[in-house]
C-alpha cells in the first residue's frame, strides 16, 4: 500500500508491536503504518466522507463510485476473517451508514451481508456464502501480504 502512497508521505512506514491482553490470547500484534500528507489533492476525498462538523459518514451516490479495487483495499486495511465468514470494521459509523453499506454491498457486488453489534457500535459481516465470492472479486487487487485473510498461501 504504501508504494501506491509514498509520494504523499513524508517518512517511511513505522512498524509497531503490542500485545493482545484478552483472555486467553496473549498473542504478538506486528502492524505497519504510515501516514500521508494533509495535501488539497485529498480533500475531495474527506469531503466526501465527512460532514462540516468532522463526522463520518456514508455517501448517498457510494455504489455509483465504490469497485472491486477499492473494496480490496478496504478488507486490507479494516477487514479481518473469523472462522467462517468475514468483518469488516464500520463501527465509527452510525447504523444507518452500516445498513446503507450492506445494501450497497448486495446490489453492487452480490454479496449478503448483515450487521453485528460491537462494543464500540456495529460492524458490517460478510456471511460464509459470500466470502468465496468477496474473494474472487478482490483476489486481482490483493497484495500478498494480506493472503492470510483469507488462508491463502503466498
Amino acid at each position: 500500500m504504501y508504494s501506491l502512497f509514498n509520494n504523499y508521505c513524508s517518512s517511511s512506514p513505522k512498524v509497531t508491536t503490542s500485545v493482545d491482553k484478552r483472555p486467553g490470547k496473549r498473542e504478538l500484534n506486528v502492524s505497519k503504518k504510515f501516514w500521508t500528507l494533509s495535501l488539497p489533492c485529498f480533500n475531495k476525498f474527506r469531503e466526501l466522507f465527512y460532514d462540516s462538523k468532522g463526522v463520518k459518514f456514508i455517501p448517498n451516490n457510494l455504489e455509483e463510485f465504490i469497485t472491486a479495487r477499492s473494496l480490496a483495499y478496504w478488507v486490507m486495511d479494516d477487514g479481518y476473517k473469523t472462522t467462517s465468514g468475514f468483518y469488516l470494521c464500520t463501527e465509527s459509523y452510525i447504523l444507518e451508514d452500516n445498513q446503507k453499506l450492506s445494501k450497497i454491498l448486495k446490489n453492487k457486488f452480490h454479496l449478503e451481508s448483515g450487521i453485528h453489534k460491537h462494543t464500540n457500535g456495529h460492524r458490517l459481516y460478510i456471511f460464509s456464502g459470500s466470502k468465496e465470492r468477496l474473494l474472487e472479486l478482490i483476489k486481482p487487487y490483493l497484495i500478498q501480504h494480506f493472503y492470510y485473510k483469507f488462508e491463502l498461501e503466498n
